[in-house]
């Protein structure tokens, strides 16, 4: 009976999955545009006005003092010189890549000591909340302020790395702003880069050690690859400045208003140096005196690792020739030392020795382009 009832009974189908989402398309007339794939590697930078400004101030402000702690362990604190008390302008630029032109709508600033994207940090919640708001919220790379021709710190390459990562497409930027120029001697300094094929390697594998300076031949010149970069402004304020014109007819001169209301000014002809180049050769002799430390830092570490790997190496031999014994005794022989280990202590990393030695030559190039300013106006 109850067979006859079940066979009587409909079939049961299999339930049928879901339809999964189709992917988002990219829309038709952004096809040729978007680097959807990132097949195509920055060409230039475009960075908004706005954006422009804000580093400008960034710069500029009262920043609080660097954090005490180094990247790396040192043996000996880094000695207290005027360039490492100067604070250093960081921050986060948010845009999008069109057709290899990185184009950099907004950019936040970042607390002093920052320099991760991670799950709690103050930059994955503002990035949070701009997602919320719908501005744009990609982080595309980062600003750093330097003094007087100074170069790329660990600090901006880590988050640069980051950047990298958080993004997924290996084209964070880095824009440099020169305030040591711009508060002296009010020449306007302000660059694009990116980090080279080699130190993209680098940067994938984590290691900076000189094995992987070797292979991938880096050196300071040769960390960053420069980018043209270009200031451009909204379409709203470019059609402000186009309402703005001059007076058709010119305003004679008077009694009041004199042909010439201002006397000629000879400011281009001061010399700079006696203000100017005092400062750059005490910049350069603290470049100098934190690379001989932080050299100094690598040759005890050195040496330290070379200590602790001759202590890895005796062990290790001294466990073969007791499981060697024990063997012939027809004992059990001891457990196998780890991988870890043998390999020994990893080396130290040579990024802030990268970062040191740009930085002198950034600051010695500055200041002979100083010198040679000052020298010609000196025979005008």
């Amino acid at each position: 009976m109850a067979a006859a009832i079940a066979a009587s009974l409909p079939a049961q189908t299999a339930p049928t999955p879901a339809p999964a989402p189709a992917p988002a398309k990219v829309p038709a007339r952004m096809e040729g545009f978007l680097d959807v794939e990132a097949a195509r590697d920055v060409e230039s930078v475009k960075l908004s006005s706005l954006v422009f400004l804000k580093v400008l101030k960034h710069s500029t402000d009262s920043l609080p003092a660097p954090p005490p702690q180094t990247f790396q362990q040192d043996r000996n604190a880094p000695p207290p010189t005027n360039l490492s008390s100067h604070p250093d302008a960081l921050g986060v630029l948010l845009g999008l890549d069109l057709d290899g032109v990185m184009e950099v709508e907004d950019s936040f600033a970042l607390p002093a000591g920052e320099t991760s994207l991670g799950a709690h940090s103050y930059s994955n919640r503002l990035l949070g909340h701009l997602r919320e708001v719908q501005t744009p919220d990609s982080p595309v790379g980062v600003y750093l302020s330097t003094h007087n021709g100074g170069f790329v710190t660990r600090g901006a390459v880590d988050l640069m790395v980051a950047v990298e990562k958080a993004a997924g497409r290996g084209k964070a930027i880095l824009v440099i702003h020169d305030a040591g120029k711009a508060a002296n001697s009010s020449d306007l300094s302000i660059k694009a880069y990116k980090l080279s094929e080699g130190a993209q390697e680098a940067a994938k594998s984590g290691k900076w050690d000189v094995t992987a300076l070797a292979e991938n031949k880096l050196t300071a010149a040769t960390m960053l690859t420069p980018l043209p970069l270009t200031v451009s402004s909204p379409a709203l304020i470019n059609a402000f400045l186009a309402t703005l014109t001059t007076p058709a007819t010119p305003a004679k001169p008077s009694l009041a208003s004199p042909a010439v209301p201002l006397p000629p000014t000879f400011l281009p002809l001061v010399n700079p140096l006696p203000h100017s180049l005092p400062e750059y050769l005490s910049n350069t002799l603290d470049g100098l005196t934190l690379h001989t430390h932080e050299a100094n830092n690598l040759a005890f570490m050195t040496r330290q690792i070379a200590r602790e790997k001759a202590k890895h190496e005796q062990t290790i031999k001294e466990r073969e020739e007791e499981n060697a014994r024990r063997r012939k005794a027809n004992q059990p022989e001891l457990p196998a030392i780890s991988a870890e280990i043998r390999g020994g202590t990893k080396e130290p990393s040579r990024l802030e020795m990268l970062c040191l030695q740009g930085q002198v030559d950034g600051l010695a190039k500055s200041m002979g382009a100083e010198a040679g300013k000052g020298l010609v106006r000196c025979y005008l």
